[in-house]
């Protein structure tokens, strides 16, 4: 394309030495192959329609239509005002050309804005639901140090009822002790006797009752134990619960580095492949240039330019072997680390599954603990019964002999001796009683001992869990000042963000400027056009005004370029920045959305650029078009006295449809219609509809009413596919023609 314009610009500058009709002839043809190889749309039915705005300037200038008579030939006139035309059609192309790829770009960036907009609301809601987790998290370690405190307190209070209890069979040892004695006394004490066993019985009753009334207590306090023991299990399923939401949030957090990791070398291997396109894309064009520019070299010349770029080309190719052998030694360092890294994570996750089988092994060594203790509490339970049945036989028994004490005291002072020694008798089976229950007691006290020691197992257990309690707390902590830290870095990037948009307002205005001068521009070459017989002295005045717009074009190229320097100081702040928050971040979950954000980022800032580079090469495109009528306006002005009297009006040409796709496509989808009697439940309106929709739409829009024509005529996926090809080769400026078959 850029070589077809300066071919043009310098066939327009010749034009006072072409003459005779053989070099018009010439020069038309040549201009038309040319047109023909480089601009792929030159076949389209807008070339053709393009014919008649030359008519139109020919009349707003002023010129009359009709032949003035002079000697000149009129084949010469027709191949100039050929030529005249071709050139205005070529401008009318380039304009559509630049407003629909201005009007794709712009469509593009407001996408993208779209996009970022929503990304950053889904950033927010993950935000507000990470916050939310933690508080549960914080609700729920409350109440479990609430139960905790409760458990302890009732562990005290069981321990203090059960010092007390000892306290007090001690002091119904001494007791016992104390009735040992007076029984020895009793022997040598006939007449006391009686009185004494009478005392003694009273507080052998009272010492009872006192019993069973601690009795009572005790299983009182066995039966809260029990339910605070039955209570522990709930306990365990909620560490177990805690434990296994921590595993989770672990392999979570794993998989989300992992992710991270493979989407940065991905997106750093796309990038590469971009440049190296753009690069090569760069080259191709600076040849083409090259070789346009060389059009007009001899034959040796032009042997010798071609050596020298395949010179050039097999350098390249050296330099690019040099990389790949660079790359495959750089890649073979990160295989062995990355094979490394694997290895520390099998033996990782082997330690992992090794701690859940022990703690596997350690819950149901406590679980039978509990159960063996329940068993326990139950038999310990049983026998308490037991005892407080033969106590209370014993009461009876010792209320009928007291009794028949009363009844042998009345009767006869004679049988106190035989009466004595029952009851020394009865006093040896007592104390043999007394010695059974003290016995049970002491056994009793034991397994008391022995739950003791399991309850203090199990505040050891409970001391473990509060400690695994405390870590998980610093390690929430942990995760929210990252997530500060993370909230920070997401405000610097906002910030960042808002400068890149001013920015990028800043361009919008200064190319809205540029397009409005290009308006002016336009304005003013219609007038040119229009004062061509008078603009001679003018000429000079609008080169000026050239020269000072040209000069605004740079100042305008300097300004992106600083903006480009100002973008890559802000990547080099970026990267710096990453690579120190890189260690502190590597474990959230966030990171992976700041990234992306920021690629998005870069990638629109790189579309920009591109942006801003067409247009520039469209703006010097303007310019050489504007020199090049100048040009043509200032031979014309020479030749037009002579040309008045012979050139005949050129015939309107009708113009075609503004039709988008080729004739074969048209016939194809029309024989469809025509052939189907029924469209499968498609109206004959809707069909005729979709397909004018698509006859008058542009290109861009042509694309995307694709699918529904090929769905509507039945197409084939390869008539498809043919028809979206087409398109694309008549929007593109360098793509080459689809193979359209027989």
């Amino acid at each position: 394309m850029f070589g077809n314009l300066k071919s043009k610009i310098g066939d327009v500058a010749d034009l006072k030495k072409l003459t005779s009709p053989q070099a018009l002839s010439s020069i038309g043809v040549g201009s038309r192959q040319r047109s023909a190889q480089h601009t792929p749309g030159s076949l389209t039915p807008r070339s053709r329609h393009s014919r008649q705005p030359s008519t139109a300037s020919l009349q707003g200038i002023g010129l009359p239509l009709s032949p003035p008579k002079s000697p000149v030939n009129t084949n010469e006139h027709r191949g100039f005002s050929e030529k005249i035309q071709e050139l205005e059609r070529e401008v009318l192309k380039l304009r559509t050309a630049l407003e629909t790829q201005q009007d794709a770009a712009l469509e593009r960036l407001n996408a993208r804005e779209i996009e970022w907009k929503a990304k950053l609301l889904e950033e927010k809601d993950k935000l507000s639901t990470l916050e939310q987790n933690l508080e549960a998290s914080h609700h729920r370690e409350k109440k479990l140090q609430q139960q905790t405190d409760t458990f302890s307190s009732s562990k005290r209070h069981a321990s203090e009822q059960l010092k007390e209890a000892e306290a007090r069979a001690k002091g119904l040892e001494a007791k016992i002790v104390e009735l040992q004695d007076n029984c020895d006394q009793m022997e040598g004490l006939n007449a006391q006797e009686m009185a004494k066993i009478k005392h003694m019985l009273l507080n052998t009753n009272s010492e009872l009752e006192a019993l069973q009334s601690e009795l009572s207590q005790k299983t009182e306090a066995l039966a809260s134990a029990e339910l605070r023991i039955q209570a522990l299990p709930g306990l365990e399923d909620r560490v177990r619960l805690l434990s296994e939401e921590k595993t989770e949030l672990e392999s979570q957090v794993a998989g989300l580095n992992h992710k991270l990791s493979a989407s940065h070398t991905k997106y750093a291997a796309l990038e590469e492949c971009k440049n190296e396109e753009v690069k090569h894309l760069q080259e191709r064009i600076t040849t083409l240039e090259h070789r346009s520019g060389q059009a007009t070299l001899h034959e040796t010349e032009k042997v010798q330019a071609l050596m020298k770029e395949r010179e050039i080309m097999e350098h390249r190719m050296e330099e690019a072997r040099q990389q790949l052998n660079n790359i495959k030694s750089s890649w073979s360092g990160k295989i062995t680390a990355l094979e490394n890294q694997i290895q520390n994570l099998n033996s990782k996750t082997a330690e992992d599954q090794a701690d859940l089988k022990r703690a596997d092994e350690e819950n149901s060594v406590l679980k039978s603990e509990i159960s063996a203790l329940k068993e326990q509490i139950q038999s310990l339970m049983n026998s308490k019964l037991e005892t407080e049945k033969h106590l209370t036989e014993d009461l009876s028994r010792h209320k009928e002999d007291i009794e028949s004490l009363r009844w042998q005291l009345r009767s006869t002072i004679s049988e106190k001796e035989q009466e004595t020694v029952s009851l020394q008798n009865k006093h040896k089976i007592i104390e043999e009683k007394f010695l059974m229950c003290s016995e049970k007691l002491r056994s009793k006290e034991e397994t008391v001992l022995s739950v003791e020691v399991k309850c203090s197992n199990l505040e050891s257990e409970i001391t473990s869990l509060k400690s695994d309690l405390c870590k998980v707390q610093a390690d929430l902590q942990s995760v929210q000042l990252e997530n500060k830290n993370l909230q920070d870095v997401v405000n610097k990037e906002r910030t960042n963000c808002e400068t890149l948009e001013k920015a990028r307002y800043e361009v919008q205005s200064k190319l809205d400027t540029t397009s409005s001068e290009k308006t002016k521009l336009s304005k003013n070459l219609d007038e040119y056009v229009e004062k061509l017989a008078a603009s001679i002295e003018r000429t000079k005045d609008l080169e000026g005004e050239v020269t000072s717009k040209s000069s605004h074009i740079t100042e305008l190229d300097q300004s992106l370029t600083q903006f480009r320097a100002e973008c890559e100081s802000l990547r080099l702040k970026l990267k710096g920045s990453k690579e120190d928050i890189e260690q502190k971040i590597e474990e959230s979950k966030t990171v992976k959305t700041l990234r992306e954000a920021v690629k998005n980022m870069e990638d629109e800032l790189s579309e920009k650029k591109q942006a801003l580079k067409v247009q520039g090469q469209r703006l010097a495109d303007m310019k050489k078009t504007i020199q090049r009528e100048l040009k043509l306006s200032a031979d014309t002005a020479d030749n037009a006295t002579e040309l008045r009297t012979e050139v005949k009006p050129p015939q309107a040409v009708s113009p075609p449809p503004n039709v988008h796709n080729s004739g074969n496509n048209i016939q194809h989808g029309t024989n469809a219609v025509n052939g189907s009697p029924n469209t499968d439940g498609v109206s004959h309106e809707y069909l005729k509809h979709v397909i004018i929709k698509y006859l008058t739409s542009r290109e861009y829009e042509a694309v995307q009413l694709t699918r529904a024509v090929a769905t509507l005529l039945h197409m084939t996926p390869e008539e498809e596919r043919l028809l979206r090809e087409t398109l694309e080769w008549k929007m593109s400026w360098f793509g080459s023609k689809p193979n359209l078959g027989k």
